[in-house]
């Protein structure tokens, strides 16, 4: 589902609808969810109080990842294909896996290098890095998608950490409160929410984008991240790369070569490899 964003931003993108617009109502609107979502799954009757360090954190950790790296990420949208999208955002499971060396987590094993740089291997056809197949991708916007990957991944971090203590609808409900009130008042000082002017069509676009694509899938990570961890709950998520390109063909009509597909295989299968060492290994799980 989360996968679908891409296809969803794209859609509102041809009906002239601008990323900050999508940006902020999917953010703003999408709050109520999780607020109803936390609500039914008792998080508002829980026993153990909510401490404050905590209640911070997933704040930070929503503005970190949903207010800057989701801006980043929907900017990205309007230079580059959803597909190729999708392929560079999902290799956050390996900045997971990084990020946990570099914060001494796990330990650093040649394996892990070697499937790093496999990664690094299959963003670059991804990109189209030698100039052939007819392959155009704006840096710039890769550069943004990278920033976005960087956020998710801490995201998950946070997350796994926090969610067994707060519970995840809690911690998600925090999260994503902090991101939408930001992006309140960016849209304000940015737009005025009194101008935002959408069509009917951009509005049913934007209802898929926030519950499709947002309110359920953001509410099932937390609640995996709760129970598997944040390495195998990136791991899991590998499906989105493949999906994400058939959606793009399906329903943005978008051309996707062989060397794309062939750096979509090589991305996922590097990151699945990192799963298979990970479960060999049997280290701490981050």
């Amino acid at each position: 589902m989360l996968a679908s964003k891409g296809i969803f931003a794209k859609q509102l993108y041809g009906l002239g609808v601008d990323f900050e617009t999508v940006a902020a109502t999917r953010a703003v609107l999408a709050v109520p969810g999780f607020a109803m979502i936390a609500f039914l799954s008792g998080s508002f009757r829980r026993d153990v109080a909510l401490q404050r360090p905590h209640a911070v954190a997933a704040m930070a950790a929503g503005l970190v990842c949903y207010y800057l790296g989701s801006m980043a990420n929907f900017y990205a949208l309007t230079l580059i294909d959803a597909s190729v999208e999708r392929a560079l955002l999902f290799t956050y499971p390996a900045l997971v896996v990084l990020l946990g060396v570099l914060l001494g987590l796990e330990p650093l094993r040649k394996s892990t290098l070697m499937a790093l740089f496999t990664t690094c291997g299959g963003i670059a056809l991804v990109m189209g890095i030698d100039g052939t197949d007819g392959l155009d991708t704006d840096p710039r916007g890769a550069l943004w998608v990278f920033f976005c990957a960087t956020t998710i991944a801490l995201y998950f971090l946070v997350n796994a950490q926090l969610s067994p203590k707060m519970g995840s609808a809690m911690f998600t409900l925090l999260a994503m409160g902090a991101a939408g009130a930001a992006f309140a008042v960016h849209y304000e000082l940015r737009h005025g929410w009194f101008n935002l002017s959408v069509s009917g069509e951009a509005w049913m676009w934007l209802a898929g984008l926030i519950l499709v694509a947002t309110i359920l899938p953001l509410s099932l990570i937390s609640e995996g991240l709760r129970s598997i961890g944040s390495r195998r709950a990136a791991f899991a998520s590998t499906i989105g790369p493949p999906a994400a390109a058939v959606m793009a063909v399906i329903f943005l009509n978008e051309q996707i070569t062989r060397l794309q597909l062939l750096g979509i295989v090589v991305v996922v299968g590097s990151i699945v490899y990192l799963e298979i060492l990970s479960r060999r290994n049997s280290g701490p799980s981050i």
